[in-house]
């Protein structure tokens, strides 16, 4: 291993602040890069060998199942039973709507074609369907399951209140005498809509605006069932225990990931700071782009432990890192990682932000050292970053 000399570096220049930044930059992307390579690389041979993982995942599928079936007999959500999916609650509404126009004209509608699909019904008026099965016919035969059962809250008339309270009927007049059959001509405006894309119309002399009807239509329906399943998922007890059950499953998973997760990062950490600067001659990758040395205090040459100490230092006050890590990996699934509870009341994010707080310490220290503009982690390894001229 090449070794940076003494009289080589120790009269240059201290490394600039801006070049620290860019090095702290740079260095921060290749270790996240590392991490996640090192991260798939532990998370398969811990499948591998260990067999907890597979059973985790078989027994959380089994319980998702378990809760999407819950939901689908509710009414609340519709289940695509032949590819295994819900159906997306903008389809729901969508097919809600549709359903209404269908059974409002029944065969005078512009194009059929239009109307075809699996969750789109054509009985809205003899049939409950969606959050008025659910208030009509499913809450009150489930009732000894639901916490603090209120009877006054349930029926179909109940749940006619709501939406047409939620689309403003009463001063909109989309809905005559017979919910959920629509008023004919707006029926006929959004038949036009749907079928020929025609935002608005004119029928028997008057303007219908069949775009901004079926936008609160469709507004009214989200914000109904919305509130339905808010009221199900917190008061429907075979629901609440199969959701904690999924919830101590899901939070085993987690731990495990944490774990797995933060063996690659050190793994990665180790790469980025303790192999490539062994390499190098002390230095990480970042210095090397950016035409910098680092030695050791007084000009001395790098030893064992300036090594060691570094890629300890590194390791810690680079941490924050993992939080890129999680978010590329998992998305917005990420801050089930986040709040992780590692101890106590302590939480997983808590500890990616102390690193943050360390680094403004060591700007802080970098800033009022006028003579060797050494930052905390060049302190406590004993060493100094010089340029290289």
């Amino acid at each position: 291993m090449s070794k940076v000399s003494d009289s080589e570096y120790q009269f240059n220049s201290p490394f600039l602040l801006s070049k620290r930044i860019v090095a702290y930059l740079i260095d921060s992307l290749l270790l996240i890069l590392a991490v996640i390579l090192c991260f798939q690389l532990v998370d398969m041979m811990y499948v591998n060998f260990n067999t907890r993982l597979k059973e985790i995942n078989s027994q959380m599928t089994s319980e998702q199942n378990d809760i999407i079936r819950c939901l689908a007999d509710s009414g609340l959500m519709q289940y695509d039973e032949q590819a295994g999916i819900a159906v997306e609650d903008e389809l729901q509404g969508q097919n809600f709507i549709y359903s209404m126009v269908l059974s409002t004209l029944g065969g005078n509608v512009s194009d059929k074609a239009a109307y075809k699909g699996e969750y789109i019904f054509s009985d809205m008026g003899q049939t409950d369907r969606s959050f008025i099965y659910y208030y009509a016919q499913f809450k009150p035969a489930h009732s000894d399951g639901f916490v603090g059962y209120d009877e006054s809250k349930t029926g179909r008339a109940y749940a006619e209140s709501l939406f047409l309270s939620a689309c403003n009927n009463s001063e909109n007049g989309y809905f005559g005498q017979s919910f959920p059959l629509l008023e004919r001509n707006v029926a006929v405006a959004l038949d036009r809509l749907i079928v020929n894309r025609e935002n608005s119309c004119e029928i028997d002399g008057v303007t219908y605006y069949g775009r901004d009807i079926f936008i609160e239509l469709y507004n009214a329906f989200n914000s109904v069932l919305e509130g339905a399943r808010a009221e199900f998922t917190q008061s429907y007890r075979p629901f609440t225990e199969l959701n904690e059950t999924f919830s101590s499953s899901r939070e085993q998973l987690i731990k495990i990931k944490t774990g797995e997760l933060c063996i690659a990062y050190f793994a990665g950490a180790f790469i980025c700071f303790m192999i490539v600067p062994a390499i190098s001659g002390g230095n990480s990758a970042a210095l090397l782009l950016l035409r910098g040395r680092c030695i050791g205090r007084s000009g001395l040459k790098m030893r064992w432990y300036n090594y060691v100490l570094r890629w300890i230092c590194h390791s810690l006050f680079y941490f924050s890192n993992i939080m890129f890590v999680l978010l590329l990996t998992y998305g917005r699934y990420a801050s089930f990682f986040l709040t992780c509870n590692i101890a106590g009341g302590l939480k997983f994010y808590m500890l990616c932000l102390i690193p943050i707080i360390v680094m403004l310490i060591s700007f802080v220290i970098f800033v009022f050292d006028k003579s060797e503009r050494r930052t905390l982690t060049d302190r406590l390894s004993l060493t100094v970053v010089k340029e290289k001229e």
